[in-house]
């Protein structure tokens, strides 16, 4: 088990939602997007309506935004729509009309995915799509965290944000950033399996205390609970520099307002410092 006591959030003013109010949205401090120029995510699948979110609040200043993900691309998106246009036909001759709706709503996601990934991810924007995950090498599939830091040009100290949501390798790639956590003002992480690697995230919380505070912490609901901790936890991280000596939090997690679960349909977990 961890300590939950280590992740009492401080008490920031100017907390807001980035993102859907579901799973993919995440809650952070204002003070980071004003600082940000380049933003890093690793892992979008189907939805980067939080890479939008942010980018739109930046409207004022140029922002680079650099998304990772191996799982996804363009191509994949149009394979999947022509897939499902024909299995709803092929259902719909067959005389199976409650598969075939379902085929053809798959079908208008899709459809719907293809036209938002060409709107969105654009090198006229400076919106840069990378088909890699995020790993421990260097190679067709993979890419080091420090890696992609260095290959950056022009990166000022605190002009960094992470958004990171892949998939337990969270545990493998995090140490690479730290030679470069005076460039980050802040990195939001979905953390998993922590029933299981309670001491590997601890770990975690340790390594990134030298340089942050934590700002925010959401349960993911989807995950549940074990014993009583819950198994997969939110957590956005900022820079000590931003922070100003705010005191630790007294409020209510999950916070009104800013605060949804990730799956609708179940509670969202109390947390409680």
């Amino acid at each position: 088990m961890y300590d939950l006591k280590k992740l009492c959030p401080l008490h920031l003013e100017d907390l807001t939602r980035v993102g859907r109010d579901a799973d993919g949205g995440y809650v952070l401090s204002n003070r980071q997007i004003e600082k940000t120029k380049i933003l890093l995510s690793f892992g979008i699948n189907t939805d980067w309506t939080f890479e939008e979110s942010f980018v739109e609040r930046c409207h004022h200043k140029p922002v680079r935004l650099y998304a990772f993900d191996a799982s996804v691309s363009l191509p994949k998106f149009k394979a999947l729509k022509q897939q499902y246009f024909v299995n709803t036909i092929v259902h719909f001759l067959l005389g199976n009309i409650p598969q075939a709706k379902k085929n053809r709503n798959r079908w208008n996601s899709y459809r719907q995915a293809v036209k938002d990934f060409t709107r969105f991810f654009q090198p006229s924007l400076h919106h840069f799509f990378i088909p890699k995950f995020v790993g421990r090498e260097d190679d067709g599939t993979y890419t080091r965290l420090d890696t992609v830091l260095t290959s950056l040009y022009e990166v000022e100290d605190l002009s960094v944000f992470i958004k990171m949501d892949i998939e337990s390798w969270e545990y493998r790639t995090l140490p690479q950033l730290e030679p470069f956590f005076d460039k980050i003002n802040g990195v939001v992480v979905e953390f998993h399996e922590l029933d299981i690697v309670a001491e590997r995230f601890e770990e975690m919380i340790d390594l990134f205390s030298t340089h942050f505070d934590i700002a925010h912490v959401h349960a993911n609901n989807t995950g549940g609970v074990y014993t009583t901790q819950p198994v997969l936890l939110e957590v956005t991280f900022i820079n000590k520099v931003l922070t100003g000596g705010a005191p630790f939090s007294s409020r209510t997690y999950p916070i009104e307002g800013l605060d949804f679960p990730n799956k609708p349909e179940k509670s969202d977990i109390q947390l409680v410092f």
